[in-house]
């Protein structure tokens, strides 16, 4: 009696299939350990194997792996360069924590000492300076009649500030103390969420209160690089400005300026297989290929706002070569252990086992980190599963082990322990089986692993479903229709799904409108496993 183990270890999940007589007898999967391939991900897998050994009280007596080729999946945000506005510059400051309804102008007063005589005033907050003391002597100076009309905070303080001081004046927080305070003067506006600024894009008017009628060209490009944004702050200095050279660092990898260019790249070319070798920063990886999705774009397409001038990128490359050469086989699973000349071949072979499947059906593998098409030759492209989560957990700010649960489907707003407000508007009450703490409300709720998920208090469902199909049509369904350009489809051929995300209820849909898709549906692997399982169960029949 011989068992035979397929053992596939994915970019984000390992599955494993035993087999007798070419029939599945066990399966299970796990989360990968690690990246895949790398040796934490093998002893993991050998330990998801001796689980599902002990739990069916039998043996393989041989594991058949596949190559590993891993991918890297990650976003950054990057920022454009600002225009030359001469003696004029955009400062930066926070858009979700300042307050107000105005705008203001006046000279930079520092509150730490005596203020100027017979001038309008824009307060400056050092760092060092408590929310409290700001307030006192704000207060002070209000009493006193000083014209204070606006308020710069170096630190994140600015409602801490308002909710103590006798008057309603604009406020900004995060700025740059030294930059402010250097200037000969500061113009501030602030406007309600959901609003954008309105006079610091009136040409006329920003040049009159900056008394900087001189500098109306630069004005314009202030203007029109503003137009979008709920807080500005603009310092006009006595000569040109020593600071127009000073960039926003990029939040996540060190050469902004290379991961523009690479994405433009992508972008541009479009083809499967063009990009060999990365060089960004401290990195330089063979490759197999890249893809590359502007979040900020995909979602701007669909009526999202987001901040101007910024541009969040995700970016999955596909390595070229295993991590794992080197690695004991045999010693770790200790058994003899065999390696598949293909990974997409043994794809192949399991999705083809599908009940009623036509012989020329283009199989379509998506994984956590690839997308494979298997139908006469095997092409494989960068980027699928774990590129949406890094999307996602990016956009919703949660980690990525939340963002893999949410990704998934619909979700809802709790607006009482038990109510809760749909994706499609509609109201509901909850029972005994769908216990909601209080503590959620107000959050949206996704279904995770052992609970819901709270995300998104600044969301409403509806737009959350906006957000979330909206990258999945960027980062998959676009990434599948790359890859059916590449092997040549041109006309619409009949597709089978496998792997993961072939559960998504929303990807389906997406798939089927592509323009080189007739029919469409998911793959059910040797007639038992469902639409998972087709590279464990393929990697059995190869070995044979």
């Amino acid at each position: 009696m011989t068992f035979l183990a397929g053992v596939d270890i994915g970019n984000s999940t390992t599955e494993i299939v035993i087999c007798k007589d070419g029939k599945p007898v066990a399966w299970d999967r796990r989360p990968t350990r690690g990246h895949k391939g790398s040796e934490s991900s093998v002893h993991a897998a050998n330990a998801l194997l001796r689980s599902i050994e002990r739990q069916h009280n039998i043996t393989a007596d041989r594991v058949v792996v596949a190559p590993w080729h891993p991918v890297n999946s990650d976003t950054a945000t990057v920022h454009e360069t600002p225009p030359d506005t001469g003696r004029l510059r955009i400062l930066e400051c926070a858009s979700h924590s300042v307050t107000g309804d105005g705008f203001a102008v006046g000279v930079p007063w520092d509150i730490r000492q005596p203020a100027p005589s017979n001038q309008d005033l824009i307060a400056v907050v050092a760092h060092g300076v408590t929310f409290k003391e700001a307030a006192a002597t704000l207060n002070d100076a209000f009493a006193q009649g000083l014209p204070v009309h606006g308020i710069v905070v170096e630190r994140d303080e600015a409602v801490l500030i308002a909710a103590r001081i006798s008057r309603a004046v604009p406020i900004v927080d995060y700025a740059d103390f030294g930059q402010a305070l250097s200037a000969s003067r500061l113009f501030i506006e602030v406007r309600p969420v959901g609003t954008s600024v309105t006079t610091a894009t009136d040409v006329w008017a920003l040049a009159t209160h900056l008394n900087a009628e001189s500098e109306r060209e630069h004005i314009s490009q202030i203007s029109r690089w503003v137009r979008d944004e709920r807080a500005v702050v603009i310092a006009l200095y006595e000569t040109v400005s020593t600071h127009q050279d000073d960039q926003p660092p990029a939040q996540i990898f060190d050469d902004k300026q290379g991961w523009l260019n690479l994405f433009d790249a992508v972008t541009t070319i479009h083809s499967v297989g063009q990009f060999t070798q990365l060089n960004i920063g401290k990195m330089s990886d063979l490759l197999n290929d890249v893809w590359a999705v502007d979040i900020s774009a995909a979602l701007a397409q669909r009526g999202v706002r987001q901040r101007s001038h910024s541009r969040t990128l995700a970016l999955a490359s596909l390595v070229a070569s295993s991590p794992s050469t080197n690695l004991d086989l045999e010693a770790i699973f200790a058994r003899s252990v065999s390696v598949a000349s293909s990974e997409a071949d043994a794809g192949a072979y399991g999705a083809r086992t599908t009940p009623g499947i036509t012989p020329d059906a283009l199989v379509i593998d998506i994984g956590g980190g690839t997308i494979d098409a298997i139908g006469e030759s095997n092409t494989s492209v960068a980027g699928a599963g774990d590129m949406l989560t890094a999307a996602v957990a990016h956009v919703l700010g949660v980690p990525r082990g939340a963002a893999d649960w949410i990704k998934r489907g619909p979700a809802m707003r709790v607006e009482a322990p038990t109510v809760v407000l749909t994706e499609a508007g509609g109201k509901s009450f909850t029972d005994d089986s769908m216990k909601i703490p209080s503590t959620l409300v107000g959050w949206l709720i996704a279904e995770g692993p052992s609970g819901y998920l709270p995300f998104g208090t600044d969301l409403a469902p509806a737009e959350w479903r906006i957000i979330r199909q909206g990258l999945k049509a960027n980062v998959i369904a676009k990434n599948v229709a790359r890859l059916l350009d590449g092997i040549g489809v041109s006309n619409p051929t009949d597709v089978v799904i496998v792997g993961g995300p072939a559960a998504d209820d929303e990807l389906i849909p997406q798939l089927a409108q592509l323009p080189q898709v007739a029919g469409i549906g998911r793959g059910n692997v040797a007639g038992v496993l469902g639409h998972r399982y087709s590279v464990a169960y393929g990697l059995t029949h190869l070995a044979q």
